[in-house]
């Protein structure tokens, strides 16, 4: 269903999830938090998986359809269908959310958008064509602390900025008795390793803290044995001599992770997924900085979109964005040498929700190919 405009307040926005493993069950609950959706459709590969996310999650009920395939979903969709929720393992996330769009589906697709730049400009492109919302699933875009942060670096709070410091540290390459080579390890439907996965929340949220273009990487990885990255560090260059740090630990016990964003007039201190707040100015620690911006879960935020309410928090150019760099790190580890990063589209399509859809800022009507549709840019050119 092509949605001409603004779906009315009175109507429920109607969901679809595809991929019910365990992503899906954070999103479950995202969605119980919002009364103004509705889930009618799920789809998985897996019966077993499938009918104990039914069941656990949706208390079995018999009016939301089934499907074992995203393609008979979109031959016989449920009835009314506004949107789709794309939970599945990440190569797969760039042909599903394309056969969303083209069936007139909006999407909200888990991290990361995809594994290739080159999809990442198809994906504009048909976001363009289409006038639908495309949004990607990292929890710090959507998190009152990053809000903050924002707000603090565009009024210049930090003065000039200096570095990014930011590391995660986690048990994840398979290991013990117990441990099984899932699809996180398969490099066919990972697109990569530790890199692309908790890496791709700690990339993406200090590109959307500082919000402009990185110039160059230089990145090391070990694979530990297996055939994708499990460990990286790498070095960040942005525009205006901004330089940064980055570390992805993943075969070591328990979980920690952090980024310091520093200035020449403070610091900030937060998470990769948001959730914490520290900030440090010249007379020291602030005992309670003032968050005032709402918090939202991707799903919230998604479907107040289509009802006109809110503007999207991370639409399809933070996907873009985080897939030029991704391209440029894993270019840089393969070769041993510093890589240039190349310099996306600038965006000219802002969502509106006087009409509910993408529209030109400049004329109105289409904008120029593989370009980046965020009504942010408005104020936050990339």
């Amino acid at each position: 269903m092509l949605v001409e405009g603004i779906i009315t307040v009175a109507e429920k926005i109607k969901l679809a999830i595809v991929g019910c493993g365990s992503m899906a069950y954070a999103h479950a609950d995202w969605l119980r938090e919002v009364p103004e959706a509705e889930v009618v459709g799920l789809c998985d590969i897996n019966k077993a998986n499938l009918d104990h996310y039914w069941k656990n999650k949706f208390g079995g009920r018999e009016e939301i359809r089934r499907y074992d395939s995203m393609d008979k979903m979109m031959k016989s969709p449920p009835p009314g269908l506004d949107g789709v929720i794309i939970i599945t393992p990440h190569a797969l996330h760039f042909p599903q959310a394309m056969a969303a769009l083209d069936h007139g589906y909006h999407v909200l697709v888990e991290k990361p958008m995809v594994t290739r730049s080159a999809d990442a400009r198809k994906l504009a492109e048909k976001v363009r064509k289409t006038g639908l919302l495309l949004q990607v699933s990292f929890q710090a875009s959507y998190s009152c602390e990053f809000a903050y942060i924002r707000n603090v670096l565009q009024n210049q709070g930090l003065g000039e900025l200096q570095t990014v410091t930011a590391w995660s540290h986690q048990q994840w390459r398979p290991t013990g008795p117990r441990s099984t080579w899932t699809w996180r390890q398969d490099p066919k439907l990972s697109g990569g390793g530790q890199m692309y996965d908790t890496g791709a929340h700690l990339f993406n949220a200090i590109s959307w803290a500082v919000d402009r273009p990185i110039e160059e990487v230089f990145c090391w990885v070990d694979r530990k044995g297996i055939p994708v990255d499990i460990n990286a560090v790498m070095t960040l260059r942005w525009e205006g001599g901004l330089m940064g740090t980055a570390m992805i630990s993943g075969n070591t016990p328990g979980w920690d992770e952090g980024i310091i964003i520093a200035g020449e007039k403070g610091r900030l201190h937060t998470g990769i997924h948001g959730g914490r707040l520290e900030h440090y100015h010249e007379g020291g620690k602030i005992k309670y900085p003032l968050v005032t911006a709402p918090n939202y879960t991707p799903d919230k935020n998604f479907v107040y979109c289509l009802l006109g309410r809110e503007e999207p928090l991370c639409p399809v150019r933070y996907g873009i964005l985080h897939s030029w760099l991704m391209d440029a790190l894993y270019k840089s580890a393969k070769l041993g040498e510093p890589v240039k990063v190349s310099k996306p589209p600038l965006p000219t399509q802002t969502w509106t929700n006087q009409t509910g859809k993408y529209v030109s800022k400049r004329t109105g009507g289409a904008a120029s190919l593989g370009s980046m549709v965020a009504s942010e840019n408005v104020v936050n050119p990339c």
